[in-house]
């Protein structure tokens, strides 16, 4: 197929007259109007230097993505059980100014020892060992390390109380054994007992929250471990779930009882949110299947 020439020389004169045309219409303006026009063209060019900029800051890594991964690989400890000796099942503990001591016993694994060898699995890690969470009421959990001895949870208002327990990693997973887990209700008060109705179904479907807790620095921030203990329910596609929502933002639905790493996380404060929802998807009453925690990255 025949080409018609390109006349470089037509462009060229056509370049010339707009040039000139354009300086002339220029030369015509005021001083004021040259100077708002100057004015104009160097806001648009700063604008989109600026948009250029914030484009490229989106699309580059300083935007984390929060996930969450199965963490695996944790020694089983089948036989792990724990029993709490003191206080009794609706015992009164008659003097609200003596500070509450419990008596747990662990059997089937050893406490205040280091888990595996001293593994650390590259996540905040107690150098103490193995430990027990105890959890009164509501609260996050403080870690006992000595079997069989007088734990100190301090001072409890008058009322009813509960005390859930479970062995723990170094690392702070909870040790998953069908004994391991322990729950009491007792009261503080001569008075408690009558007035006060419990308010959680310990033998029913039960969350006990348990990490992340407190504060995350240096090499701990990369991965966060989520770990919970689930009583009497089982966790599975057509059966119990655990909801999760990181900073109100919903995750994936859990549906398996294991460990979990959580990634992404910026530093600052994140509200971590679980649900225990039964297999119609419905919540399961009781404020401990509801928990939520203040954490922070830093």
């Amino acid at each position: 197929m025949h080409e018609t020439p390109r006349s470089d020389s037509g462009i060229i004169l056509v370049k010339q007259t707009l040039c000139a045309s354009a300086f002339n219409w220029l030369t015509k303006l005021s001083s004021n109007m040259k100077h708002t026009l100057l004015l104009f063209l160097v806001f648009v060019v700063a604008s989109c230097g600026k948009k250029t900029e914030q484009t490229g800051t989106v699309d580059t890594a300083t935007v984390q993505k929060v996930a969450i991964e199965p963490a695996t690989g944790s020694p089983a400890y089948p036989n792990a059980k724990l029993v709490i000796v003191s206080p009794r099942e609706g015992q009164v503990l008659k003097n609200e100014k003596d500070s509450v001591l419990v008596v747990m016993q662990v059997t089937g694994t050893q406490l205040a020892v280091p888990t595996g060898g001293d593994s650390t699995k590259g996540i905040a890690y107690s150098k103490q060992g193995q430990h027990v969470h105890v959890i009164v009421d509501d609260k996050p959990y403080m870690a006992d390390y000595k079997n069989g001895q007088p734990f100190n949870v301090g001072l409890l208002p008058a009322g009813l109380h509960t005390i859930r327990a479970f062995p723990s990693y170094s690392w702070h997973e909870s040790i998953k054994a069908p004994e391991s887990f322990a729950a009491r209700t007792f009261y503080v008060g001569t008075e408690a007992k009558e007035k006060t109705a419990a308010a959680n179904d310990l033998k029913g479907p039960l969350l006990t929250y348990s990490r992340p807790k407190g504060e995350y620095t240096g090499s701990d921030t990369g991965r966060v471990l989520l770990d919970f203990f689930v009583a009497n329910a089982v966790l599975g596609p057509d059966a119990y779930k655990v909801k999760l929502w990181i900073d109100d933002a919903a995750m994936p639905d859990i549906v398996k009882w294991q460990p979990y790493f959580i990634t992404g996380l910026s530093h600052g404060k994140h509200t971590i949110k679980l649900q225990l929802v039964d297999p119609k998807g419905n919540a399961v009453p009781g404020s401990y299947n509801n928990p939520s925690q203040e954490i922070t990255v830093g």
